[in-house]
């Protein structure tokens, strides 16, 4: 009896045993070709925060994705669908889907974003009974402003040096260039007027803008304008020009007023 007994208990286990891993085996998917696990989605930023002009990348990892799973992607702003699998539907040639055939990524790809694309995207996938799962994904534009340290205007002396500052905030990177304008002329390169710029770049971009003995030719608009995002403007004022004596006419007409009457008083008194 005890023999028996012992027989059916090892039967038992091995029973047991084969079950478990036929449940293991199946849900896996090594068994009947079948898989039994649904398409989920892997980690990824909630949120792309990128600067304006740059390439925006929104990521959308799926895995245990089959043929009969399609990815979408869509806009939420006005439900536009921009792609559909490899498919963009867009009139927009800056929108792209990103996807290798050994890569869980679907990647929507935006280049040269402006402001209009900031918002809400959302990653989308099809599974085999017609349900829908999504992930949504914030994009947000940064717009870097341009800043000229000061007033609105700038008077000086002529003969003095004229110096302007500007600064740039709200980067994310460094901009390939920052140019000066006198009214609507780029004067980085006029050194030959006396002009001389020099840039800074980093987490804090400035630009500085010397212009050597102040004439009255040099008086007008300046704009501090970087490669991207917003642009800044000053008004220069080389006192003893017309434009000069107009923004400062008290001062300006009363000492030529004295020079002409001490002048006439001279004049007089030598004769």
């Amino acid at each position: 009896k005890l023999i028996l007994l012992d027989s059916l208990l090892q039967e038992m286990i091995v029973k047991m045993f084969y079950t478990v891993c036929v449940v293991c085996m199946t849900g896996i998917g090594i068994l009947s070709g079948s898989t039994v696990t649904d398409p989920y989605f892997g980690q990824a930023p909630n949120v792309t925060k990128v600067q304006v002009d740059s390439p925006a990348f929104l990521h959308c990892p799926v895995l245990q994705l089959s043929e009969e799973n399609k990815v979408s992607w869509v806009r939420r702003r006005d439900w536009h669908i921009m792609s559909h699998g490899e498919n963009t539907f867009s009139s927009d040639d800056r929108v792209t889907v990103k996807h290798q055939v050994d890569q869980d990524d679907w990647v929507l790809q935006i280049r040269y974003v402006q402001q209009r694309d900031s918002g809400l995207y959302e990653c989308q996938v099809t599974k085999g009974d017609g349900n829908i799962i999504s992930r949504r994904v914030q994009l947000e534009v940064v717009t870097p402003e341009a800043i000229i340290l000061g007033k609105e205007e700038y008077h000086i002396q002529q003969g003095s040096l004229i110096s302007l500052i500007c600064i740039l905030e709200n980067t994310l990177l460094p901009p390939e260039y920052v140019f000066w304008y006198q009214n609507n002329r780029m004067i980085n390169f006029d050194s030959n007027r006396g002009v001389t710029v020099q840039t800074t770049t980093g987490r804090k971009t400035s630009s500085k803008l010397n212009i050597q003995s102040a004439k009255p030719e040099h008086s007008g608009n300046y704009t501090c304008r970087p490669s991207s995002g917003t642009a800044a403007s000053i008004q220069v004022f080389v006192l003893g020009d017309k434009t000069g004596a107009l923004t400062n006419g008290m001062d300006v007409t009363v000492q030529d007023f004295i020079v002409i009457l001490i002048s006439v008083l001279s004049t007089a008194a030598l004769k």
